[in-house]
């Protein structure tokens, strides 16, 4: 990729937190597999009489690689059943749904490369791929919701059925951030030279979908060996989307996300709320009244995402300095393989005579002295 130059240390830094999240995206294989397999579970549901459809992040464009060792993708699926809720309970539905999928499993093994396991949990049931896996939510309509698309979940541990609208939120996750939506869309295209109603919706990347992206990331090295306290990518989503404003440089768009995110905490009669912009009764900060300590570590990494961008904005030692705080914050290898791409496509402008050093030793274009050879920010070597 071709990165512009920047000429300030903000728009440097946020290109360098840009390129270290791109490096997360989900590759073109990976891709392809979690889609094969989502096509095949779902071709097999379909001859149940059940439909299947993708949510969460691979839908909202906002999946990152997973962190760790042991880490693995997580491909979230809704198998929506047109049963009424008079008709069918709880455990009936999640009891059914489990079934398909396990002749799913009987059809598919012996002729699969890889044969899943499936466990359930409170509210799904998961096939377990050996680079991911599939959390399957049982539902069915909601016919009590304002919005067609409304259905009713199951939870092992709560007698009331769900509510939850999953199409609706990604709507509204685009709706957040629709100018920016459509002149990513735009700029996807015209890159490929084809048409914009073309570019699926899940390829755009705006500042709001990479602000979420910097702090899911940010969560998973904060939060690495403290799993239960671990924010939700829902909570996370969700109070971004709320506090984004239309920034249009990522650096700006996730400290101001950050220092917005806590006053979308509402205190319901002592129970603390972050709600479900699509759906009132859904409650994505559940566990904090439960587990207090969530809330508290939950205030505690915010607080360090703006520490460690601000400390990198105005680090005074260097740009070793400011690689050194990235990847502390972000893991090593996207922050060193984002400065290792810029740095390519700074030196192939400078080959072409276009890049120049100001007096403070930032690049740009145009008047200051002509660079020779140099690394990412300036750090000139011999030509």
């Amino acid at each position: 990729m071709n990165y512009p130059l920047a000429d300030t240390r903000e728009a440097q830094l946020s290109q360098l937190l840009h390129g270290t999240v791109q490096q997360l995206d989900i590759s073109p294989d990976m891709f392809l597999a979690a889609e094969q397999r989502y096509l095949d579970v779902g071709k097999h549901l379909s001859e149940e009489g059940a439909d299947i459809y993708v949510q969460g992040s691979f839908m909202l464009g906002t999946v990152i690689s997973p962190y760790g060792r042991f880490g693995e993708y997580d491909l979230d699926l809704v198998c929506h059943s047109d049963i009424a809720k008079t008709s069918i309970t709880q455990q009936g539905l999640k009891e059914r749904v489990g079934g398909f999928l396990e002749e799913y499993l009987d059809d598919a093994d012996g002729i699969d490369d890889e044969a899943p396991d499936l466990d359930e949990s409170r509210r799904c049931w998961t096939l377990g791929y050996k680079r991911f896996h599939m959390d399957v939510l049982p539902a069915i309509p909601d016919r009590d919701s304002p919005s067609e698309t409304g259905i009713l979940l199951t939870d092992k541990q709560l007698r009331a059925w769900q509510h939850s609208d999953p199409l609706a939120y990604v709507a509204w996750f685009r709706r957040q951030c629709a100018q920016q939506f459509e002149l990513e869309r735009k700029a996807i295209a015209k890159a490929a030279a084809g048409n914009v109603d073309d570019v699926p919706d899940w390829q755009v990347r705006t500042p709001l979908h990479r602000a979420v992206q910097v702090l899911k990331r940010h969560r998973d090295v904060h939060f690495a060996g403290d799993n239960e306290a671990r924010t939700p990518s829902s909570l996370i989503t969700t109070l971004a989307g709320k506090s984004y404003q239309g920034e249009a440089d990522l650096l700006e768009a996730t400290l101001s996300v950050v220092q917005r995110m806590p006053h979308h905490v509402e205190n319901r009669d002592g129970v603390l709320w972050v709600s479900n912009p699509v759906c009132a009764g859904e409650n994505f900060a559940d566990k904090w009244s439960e587990y207090p300590d969530r809330r508290a570590k939950f205030v505690r990494w915010i607080g360090q995402v703006e520490c460690d961008l601000e400390a990198a904005l105005g680090e005074k030692s260097g740009v070793k300095a400011v690689h050194q705080r990235l990847s502390k914050a972000f893991g090593d290898l996207p922050v060193r393989k984002a400065v290792s791409a810029i740095g390519d496509s700074t030196r192939t402008a400078r080959e072409r005579g276009g890049v120049r050093v100001t007096p403070s030793g930032l690049l740009t274009v145009g008047a200051g002295a002509q660079v020779r050879s140099h690394n990412f920010y300036g750090a000139a070597t011999s030509a």
